[in-house]
């Protein structure tokens, strides 16, 4: 089985949210935008530890833009798939079917003002609660689906090292107790015989026993006879049954107990046993499913192990499991599958949650992002903009671009993605899915006169995407046919006002014909020790001569555009960049800002 859905309604800084999910969950988004609101109201429906008192809300925890006499009530909804494969699971939620599709288990929590108060409430102690399933409130959710499906939190404050030293706090302590049960009593004996001697020997030494003696006496002072504890200084209790309870975790082959252990290390045994935990209890038939929520683990863990870890744990697909993270690390977010991102923003006073669950791209170009953001720019999941461009001419020069324009990107939080190609469909939803404020900037391609150029048609696949993702009607082929007939000039605007922005052939050339560039052009050109040939073309075109689309491409690509990018982009700085770049840049910018 698998969390398919999430809706939440009224609750915190949550207006109204609808989040698809795909099994495991990396919950990305800035501080204060909700992370951890959104993990108590799944707490809420099916943390069997939660008492009622902490299900009965407050007033405070209706969200703040709702209607002032709390007539709306708060709502969450969790949707359950692919229990069927399950017989415990299929009879524990048959009755909680979703009326819309039999195949969907539906379990809701509802806080409302209670029917016989008349006006609006004055506490939370004037609203109720309720619990249920099916999308039928007489059907009341029953402790044993808490237990069968259970969560388990390990928030952003958690003391790792402490709940793996408390006995009744460790999840060692399940672990132990069915590995000892498989040994016989006279076993046990025999090792607490030899503790006993341990201690014994112990307790012989003059300074031990005379330390044994004070802290007695000291103890029987305060209490008296009566309440006298007769405590011990011993290696482990003797009580043959209690041993075990004396076993705990060590590192470094034996030589440190785990209070010894770097923050880190503790948090990834924390994780190891919580997930054995899960097993046992899964092999025990106590539970069908374990939800583990972790918040923040960047707060406890290196990057290296940040990847290290979490490569492997939400990349492991478990029927009887999942978790959800919470995070705001690209280094995190670099090593999630894209599937099980879900990003939280602030947008009109409420967070709105934008899952990519169900993001219309192919296996191929979902390989593409996933490697794109492991390999380079996962902040583009944490920008509020980004500029998707082809090559590393453009990257290096974008950043320059729009200082020169007066933007810093870093302050506005634009990212410039690099695409390596002219595949920017992808990128595109991508951004579409996550209404990430984004611009293309590409090259027109012309080819001969009885082609069209390569840009229109880059740009009819990406309106395309565009509509898709957004659920609109796809292009006709009488709308295509108008704008296939249409000049560089016409289809330029039109796409400019779509996000994409097109040069007239190509980036290098663009520079060129833009002529306060075209001077440290010719200076990088002319530092190559090129032959008298190009030599003299380069002079020509310092003199005025119009500069040759096909003869200046050659020689950039003996350059190299990456290593001409960043050659001229120390030229460049205060230098105004090609009139559909400025454009591009002045576009995305105010987007953002208005955002």
């Amino acid at each position: 089985m698998y969390l398919s859905k999430l809706s939440i309604r009224n609750f915190r800084n949550f207006q109204s949210i609808d989040v698809a999910l795909a099994g495991n969950v990396v919950l990305l988004g800035e501080n204060r935008v909700g992370k951890s609101n959104l993990l108590f109201a799944v707490q809420l429906i099916l943390d069997q530890t939660l008492p009622d008192s902490a299900r009965q809300l407050k007033l405070t925890d209706f969200w703040d833009g709702g209607p002032a006499d709390y007539s709306a009530p708060i709502e969450v909804h969790l949707e359950i798939s692919d229990f069927a494969t399950d017989m415990a699971l299929t009879a524990l939620l048959t009755d909680f079917r979703a009326p819309h599709d039999p195949t969907i288990a539906r379990l809701s929590y509802v806080f409302r003002k209670k029917s016989d108060v008349t006006g609006a409430p004055q506490s939370g102690a004037d609203c109720e609660f309720l619990v249920f399933g099916g999308g039928d409130e007489t059907r009341s959710l029953p402790s044993k689906v808490r237990r069968r499906i259970a969560i388990d939190l390990l928030d952003a404050l958690r003391d790792a090292e402490g709940q793996l030293g408390s006995w009744r706090a460790s999840p060692l302590r399940h672990l132990l107790e069915e590995a000892v049960s498989g040994i016989s009593r006279p076993d046990l004996d025999t090792v607490a015989t030899e503790l006993d001697k341990a201690s014994k020997t112990l307790e012989a030494f003059p300074t031990i026993k005379t330390l044994e003696d004070e802290l007695r006496a000291g103890i029987a002072h305060l209490s008296g006879k009566a309440h006298d504890i007769d405590a011990r200084l011993r290696f482990a209790p003797a009580d043959p049954l209690r041993l075990f309870r004396a076993i705990a975790m060590f590192i470094d082959n034996g030589k440190r107990s785990i209070a010894e252990a770097s923050l880190g290390s503790a948090n990834v045994a924390l994780l190891a046993l919580k997930l054995a935990e899960f097993a046992w209890r899964r092999k025990k038939n106590e539970r069908n499913f374990s939800l583990l929520c972790i918040e923040e683990p960047e707060a406890h863990l290196h990057p290296h192990l940040q990847r290290s870890v979490f490569t492997k744990l939400l990349g492991n697909v478990d029927a009887s499991q999942a978790m959800i993270v919470t995070s705001h690390s690209p280094t995190l977010a670099a090593v999630a599958p894209l599937r099980s991102i879900v990003q939280l923003k602030r947008s009109g006073g409420a967070t709105q949650a934008f899952s990519l669950a169900n993001l219309p791209v192919t296996p191929d170009e979902l390989d593409d992002l996933e490697n794109y953001l492991d390999a380079t720019r996962a902040e583009l999941l944490f920008a509020r903009g980004a500029i998707f461009v082809e090559g590393d001419a453009e990257d290096a020069l974008l950043p320059v671009f729009a200082s020169s324009l007066g933007h810093s990107l870093d302050d506005l939080g634009i990212t410039v993605c690099n695409v390596a190609g002219t595949n920017f469909r992808p990128y595109v939803k991508l951004a579409e899915a996550l209404t990430l404020p984004y611009c293309v900037i590409t090259d027109w391609d012309p080819l001969d006169g009885s082609r069209p150029p390569l840009g229109k048609k880059r740009t009819f696949d990406l309106w395309q995407d565009m509509l898709t993702v957004r659920g609109k009607p796809l292009l006709t082929a009488a709308d295509l046919a108008r704008w296939e007939a249409s000049d560089y000039a016409a289809f330029s605007a039109d796409a400019a006002k779509s996000g994409i922005f097109l040069n007239e052939q190509t980036f290098e050339v663009s520079v060129a014909n833009t002529p306060v560039l075209l001077s440290p052009l010719l200076d990088i050109l002319s530092g190559q020790d090129f032959g008298s040939v190009r030599t003299k073309r380069i002079a020509a075109w310092r003199a005025g001569t119009p500069v040759d689309a096909e003869q200046l491409l050659a020689m950039v690509a003996s350059v190299g555009k990456g290593r001409l990018g960043a050659r001229l982009a120390k030229k460049a700085v205060g230098l105004p960049p090609p009139a559909y770049i400025e454009n591009a840049i002045a576009t995305l910018v105010a987007r953002v800002s208005n955002a």
